[in-house]
Parts: structure tokens; C-alpha cells; sequence
């Protein structure tokens, strides 16, 4: 179920069955060892937050590890402010991300620790597990968002082997980086999209997940 490039496609974030998150991107690569997939500023994406009947909460990690208790989300259309080049291999559980400023300036990397992901009728499937790295151009990182997966855990909406795991997962990618190891030694920040590529959209369908 490869795809060419050019080819638009959704990246579906899925939580015990039901569509937590969607994103439209186009496809870069699609090759048994990597997936590369362009998703510009300016697409339009679609993020859960709490119903509105919902308890309020001061925190976005809070608010966020109710939604997963519960089950209960809606989405609220977002527009995605930094271009990003999202490079994935089957079985990581993290998603590298490359992004550039106004100007094409390169900004650095970002891991997103994630479920390994799948693919789908509609494009890929995944799903968020709330740490991050951030990766500066000198190299230098740190962790992002340990709050929240420390919360997840405290409610059981993550249990400690996946927490485990993740960590060792983001400490991995990080020191690949100071190695200057794959990618971080490949051109990909020099990488530009087909000027002819128009701007992803969702298409119809896109809360329901492929089976």
C-alpha cells in the first residue's frame, strides 16, 4: 500500500479505537524503510480538546489525559504554524520532525515519541504518547512535555512500560543526533517541496478510522 510523491494523504492519530487526531500531508517517500511526508504552514488540521460540558482544568495535560479517561473529545480546526518534514521507519516509536522558519531557514529537530505507525486506506496511522525531544542545530536537546507524560502515567492513561519504553526511545534519538548518526547527517534540511504541491486538505471521512 505504498504511495507516490505528490500523493495526499492522512496521518490519523487513533486512541483505543476512535480518532484522536488527523493531519493532511503529502507524501515525499513512501519505501519499505522510510516514510517522509511534507506538512506545510498553513494546512489545516483537525485536534481534540474536552467537550464543553466537560469539568474545567488549569492544566492542557490535564484537560488532555480527561479526554483519554473518558473517551469523550471533540475536534476544534487548527491551522499548523511551521512547515515540517515528518520522517518516519516502520517499527520506531517516534516520528522525526524537520522544520523551517519564514525564509527556509532550517530550525532544528523535533522527536515525536508516537506508537510505531500503520498504514491505511486513507494514509498512516499512529498515535501521540505526549513526550518529546527537542534538537537544536548545535545539537544540544532536551525533553519536552515530561509533565504531562508523568501525569498520564500518575492516571493510568499510560502505564510504566510504555513510559519506559518511550524514554529509552527519545534518549536513543538524541544521542544518534550528538553522533551526528541517520538522519541528522543526511541533507534532508536542505530538502524543498515540488513548488507545484498544493496545500494538503482532509478529505471526507477523515474521523473514521480504516480498518
Amino acid at each position: 500500500m505504498s504511495r507516490s510523491p505528490g500523493e495526499d494523504v492522512v496521518v490519523q492519530e487513533v486512541w483505543k479505537g476512535a480518532v484522536w487526531a488527523a493531519r493532511p500531508m503529502t507524501v515525499v517517500q513512501d519505501e519499505d524503510d522510510l516514510v517522509a511526508l511534507w506538512f506545510p504552514k498553513g494546512t489545516r488540521w483537525n485536534a481534540p480538546i474536552p467537550p464543553p460540558e466537560s469539568p474545567h482544568e488549569e492544566s492542557r495535560g490535564a484537560r488532555m489525559a480527561t479526554c483519554l479517561e473518558r473517551r469523550e473529545w471533540v475536534f476544534t480546526d487548527s491551522e499548523w504554524d511551521v512547515s515540517t518534514l515528518v520522517l518516519m521507519q516502520p517499527g520506531d516509536w517516534h516520528a522525526l520532525w524537520i522544520s523551517w522558519l519564514d525564509g527556509d531557514q532550517h530550525w532544528g529537530w523535533y522527536v515525536n515519541l508516537q506508537e510505531p505507525f500503520r498504514r491505511t486506506e486513507k494514509g498512516y496511522e499512529t498515535m501521540d504518547l505526549a513526550l518529546d525531544v527537542v534538537i537544536e542545530l548545535d545539537r544540544t536537546w532536551r525533553w519536552k512535555d515530561e509533565d504531562e507524560l508523568e501525569l498520564f502515567v500518575e492516571r493510568g492513561v499510560f502505564g510504566e512500560a510504555i513510559a519506559d519504553r518511550i524514554r529509552d526511545e527519545g534518549m536513543r534519538v538524541a544521542l544518534s543526533a550528538e553522533r551526528n548518526e541517520w538522519p541528522f547527517d543526511a541533507p534532508w534540511p536542505d530538502w524543498r517541496p515540488d513548488r507545484a504541491w498544493q496545500t494538503p486538505v482532509l478529505p471526507q471521512g477523515w474521523s473514521e478510522r480504516c480498518r
